[in-house]
């Protein structure tokens, strides 16, 4: 893949950089929709296209971060990667530990 000039400050060649990534996706990827079987799974899903489109509107870089990043969080409850933070969390609030 060439190397395609993008400007972070101005979003100059975002539009082409995002048709270059759609196009190499399509060529090594099947594009159908996986079934979602599970809630929790339809539910993570959803999660993170709203936290995407959250990040697409967000004004300032730091929100943006926490939106990519809970999008991120989200696909990796489908994906089986776990954050030691999360984990955390629910083992606190639902074991009680320390109480």
């Amino acid at each position: 893949m060439p190397a395609l000039p993008v400007s972070a400050l101005t979003g100059s060649g975002i539009d082409a950089l995002l048709q270059a990534l759609a196009s190499r996706v399509s060529e090594t990827y099947r594009i159908e929709a996986p079934l979602l079987t599970r809630a929790r799974h339809r539910e993570a899903l959803e999660e993170a296209v709203r936290a995407l489109d959250r990040a697409r509107a967000a004004a300032l870089p730091e929100l943006r971060a926490e939106d990519l990043r809970l999008a991120l969080r989200s696909l990796g409850r489908i994906t089986g990667m776990v954050d030691v933070e999360a984990l955390l969390d629910v083992i606190f609030r639902d074991f009680c530990i320390g109480k």
